[in-house]
């Protein structure tokens, strides 16, 4: 089992642009993989790295022979996924070294709910942050929906 989840703090009394910095963790039985491992240079655009997550899932489905690297805006922190031949996919840092290995399934309902939880907690304004989100959420596969 895989979980993501999208740690962008903002001050409750302020609107959320998009643009606001925070952090990306991937988890699973017996390891971690967290843009904080980098301090302040793991630092990325919280909002952008959901629709640019949600974009890669749509990607792998779409295609049995694709492979998505993420890599986060304003940040050199990344990982990369990969469709395996017998274990589904496997997820390793940008330098390859693998983390783990989860189905295409359990990795897409991870990115879905970790969406899920940052846009219900807060939404940014009108812009292009929340265009792209509305847009890659759109986009999502219906057959992800759980």
């Amino acid at each position: 089992m895989i979980v993501v989840e999208f740690d962008v703090p903002v001050d409750p009394l302020t609107q959320v642009t998009g643009f606001e910095l925070g952090h990306v963790t991937l988890q699973w039985n017996g390891g971690a993989h967290s843009s904080r491992q980098l301090g302040s240079r793991g630092l990325l655009m919280g909002y952008p790295a959901v629709a640019d997550m949600l974009d890669g899932v749509v990607a792998l489905s779409a295609d049995p022979g694709a492979s998505y690297v993420f890599t986060g805006i304003s940040s050199g922190w990344g990982f990369a996924v990969r469709r395996t031949r017998r274990h589904g996919l496997q997820v390793s840092t940008l330098a390859g070294r693998p983390l783990c290995q989860t189905s295409e399934a359990d990795y897409a309902v991870a990115v879905w709910r970790g969406a899920r939880q940052l846009l219900t907690a807060r939404t940014p304004v009108e812009g292009a942050p929340l265009t792209d989100l509305q847009t890659a959420v759109a986009a999502f596969p219906d057959a992800y929906r759980r």
